[in-house]
């Protein structure tokens, strides 16, 4: 089964989908498997553009696996296993990534910039795992609080945050009264003016041990790239044998020219409206 907008059902005979530019992403919590990360690359080649993933496998030096159809962008972080890692196509030309380090260094927490040519029109994409501090004294327990409240952008800036909150709130499932874990989160997404991406009340974790479902894996949009995300979805048809579901969204642009990229390393857009 799969869930999505009925739009994405609907796309093919869509003139207004048909004549803009997608740019896929998939997100997935791995549980530091590589069975799971080489599943999701499968997958995606030829299929998506961005891979996100969190709790990746990673050992000594933080060395990973690698696919010959993706460049790998990881935090630069010393004496520890960095647990976010982002998967960039190669063959694709119509973007550039590049790694802010600047903005964040964090085993668990990284951003990254799309941008074509002008950096004005740079999205700051943010890759989180909200894991809790392993120190005991540390007042500021989750990823959160220690690195995302920290981060202040200005009002203009296109912002997409793509996470493994293992946060609670009725905003995305009615079923919760009590919020867990989301003061922090609440905040800066209003203090951003980000909206949610997710589809409200779909469960994107399911449990097998104890036969419980949840809405773990979120994604957050500023208002001024909200109408720029489509096609938020599940796709159970990739098996890649874990709780968490594999979740694949869409940024759409209008169509442009493309520009060959002569390095072949990511993309390159040109006169895209953002």
């Amino acid at each position: 089964m799969s869930i999505a907008f009925e739009m994405s059902q609907n796309n093919a005979n869509d003139e207004s989908f048909a004549n803009t530019l997608n740019i896929w992403i998939l997100q997935h919590n791995c549980a530091r498997s590589t069975q799971i990360m080489h599943a999701c690359m499968k997958f995606a080649k030829n299929k998506t553009d961005i891979v996100i993933l969190q709790e990746s496998w990673m050992r000594e030096e933080n060395i990973t696996i690698s696919h010959s159809s993706f460049i790998c962008i990881k935090s630069n972080v010393q004496n520890t296993r960095v647990k976010v890692l982002i998967f960039v196509a190669k063959n694709a030309k119509k973007f550039t990534c590049t790694s802010r380090s600047d903005i964040v260094n964090s085993e668990d927490m990284q951003a990254i910039s799309i941008a074509n040519n002008k950096i004005q029109r740079e999205i700051l994409l943010f890759n989180i795992y909200n894991e809790k501090s392993q120190n005991a004294n540390d007042e500021q327990l989750y990823m959160i609080e220690r690195e995302l409240a920290k981060v202040m952008l200005n009002s203009e800036q296109k912002v997409i945050i793509v996470e493994d909150f293992n946060a609670h709130h009725s905003w995305w499932n009615a079923k919760i009264s009590n919020s867990i874990r989301t003061k922090a989160l609440i905040n800066w997404v209003n203090l951003h003016r980000c909206d949610l991406i997710n589809t409200s009340d779909i469960d994107t974790y399911h449990s097998y041990s104890s036969q419980s479902s949840s809405i773990l894996d979120l994604a957050f949009a500023s208002k001024n790239m909200c109408n720029h995300i489509k096609n938020w979805h599940i796709d159970e048809n990739v098996n890649t044998e874990f709780d968490h579901e594999v979740i694949l969204f869409t940024i759409v642009t209008k169509k442009m020219k493309l520009i060959e990229n002569s390095l072949n390393a990511s993309y390159n857009l040109q006169k895209v409206d953002w």
